[in-house]
């Protein structure tokens, strides 16, 4: 049920961001940036929240989410809306917006969402080379025992 509340949550964020800077200044139209902002949500929230928060940190989960806003909203911008603006200039706003957004989504999700215990496993499982050193108390070889058994 938490999962649901934060995707929920995440897709309508990401929908009313996208409204205020696609439609109203950009002119796309609102089923594009709905679409756009669905898909965005379940991609990211899968990819970022739910791989890459756990097994770093928030800084890299959200340029990960960056990156891969970016992408996504210049290709959407490249196909989807009218020519007579700039879609890197559209897709990098809405990419930073959604970045900030994002930072503070996450310190949401590992406080309420992804408990300790998931956190943990991820953790104890990404590590699995553990190298041991053998020690013993013999530093040099025994050279009198030798000699005698010749």
């Amino acid at each position: 049920m938490k999962h649901l509340i934060a995707l929920s949550s995440k897709i309508a964020f990401t929908l009313a961001l996208l409204y205020v800077i696609l439609d109203r200044v950009y002119y796309a139209s609102f089923l594009s940036v709905m679409f756009i902002a669905l898909f965005l949500g379940f991609v990211s929230y899968l990819s970022g929240d739910m791989l890459v928060l756990p097994r770093t940190n928030n800084i890299i989960a959200s340029l990960a989410d960056f990156g891969l806003s970016f992408v996504m909203i210049w290709v959407f911008a490249l196909t989807q809306t009218r020519n007579d603006f700039s879609p890197f200039a559209a897709a990098l706003l809405s990419a930073v917006c959604i970045t900030v957004f994002e930072y503070f989504f996450h310190r949401y999700l590992l406080k309420n969402v992804l408990d300790e215990t998931f956190r943990n496993e991820l953790t104890a499982r990404d590590n699995t080379l553990q190298y041991q050193t053998e020690a013993a108390d013999e530093l040099l070889p025994d050279v009198t025992n030798e000699k005698h058994e010749e």
